[in-house]
């Protein structure tokens, strides 16, 4: 199963609290495609690569375009397919921050919130996260050309170490993979987990200023395909007051 979301762009991914498309415990996994190649954002839990490899199947993309995998943390449901997903397309490239790399490749389960997120029940007891190797080392404001258009990494930590939002440039349309940074209504998220603080908000969320984003895409919960910046515009907003934004 995939949702299409507009030409060359599907969810591919996502479980409870979404779209129930992949296993229960991933994040919103998204496929760009173009003529020549194509990317995904994040990778879900590991509980079930194979699921989201047919999803991919099935929207017509040939797994073979897909040249990267964009990482916006490292956090179980979004990092702990990467492995997986990368043993069944080893051809793929997978990039990431600098901070995310080292949770990715080598977190500790206290580091990647796991500790806490077992005793309240997130994930299985038995759940082991599969650690695996970064190949492409983001810098902020860096571009890549893939999927017939520009994806800029802007680095936001806040709700981790050092998450990454993803801006989709391609027909005039300016699309924001957010991941757990950003929601809508100018929502942030902020989790009792190493590396998660208010402080890296304040720091970072002015970032977002004046992108004339269109489409505000997280990766859980709902979306939006238009005006997407006067949802960011309210989170900017929100930082600058005294008690805390909404929290997801």
């Amino acid at each position: 199963m995939y949702i299409r979301l507009e030409q060359g762009l599907y969810m591919v991914g996502g479980g409870s609290g979404g779209p129930g498309i992949s296993n229960y415990k991933d994040c919103n996994v998204y496929l760009a495609e173009g003529e020549q190649d194509a990317f995904l954002i994040d990778g879900g839990s590991g509980l079930d690569n194979q699921l989201i490899l047919d999803n991919i199947f099935e929207t017509g993309c040939k797994p073979e375009k897909i040249r990267y995998l964009f990482l916006t943390h490292a956090h179980g449901d979004h990092g702990g397919g990467v492995k997986g997903l990368k043993a069944l397309m080893p051809w793929i490239k997978v990039a990431a921050s600098l901070g995310e790399k080292r949770l990715l490749e080598e977190g500790s389960e206290e580091e990647l919130g796991l500790v806490a997120a077992k005793k309240k029940g997130a994930y299985p007891a038995d759940y082991v996260y599969p650690h695996c190797s970064v190949d492409l080392v983001l810098e902020d404001e860096q571009d890549f050309l893939a999927a017939d258009g520009r994806i800029t990494a802007i680095f936001l930590p806040g709700h981790s170490v050092e998450s990454v939002c993803y801006l989709f440039e391609k027909n005039k349309r300016r699309i924001l993979f957010s991941g757990d940074s950003v929601y809508l209504n100018g929502t942030l998220s902020l989790i009792n987990c190493y590396g998660s603080t208010m402080e890296g908000y304040r720091r970072n969320i002015h970032k977002l200023a004046g992108r004339r984003i269109d489409a505000l895409i997280p990766s859980h919960y709902r979306m939006t395909l238009t005006k997407g910046q006067e949802h960011v515009d309210r989170a900017i907003e929100l930082v600058g007051y005294s008690s805390l934004p909404p929290m997801m």
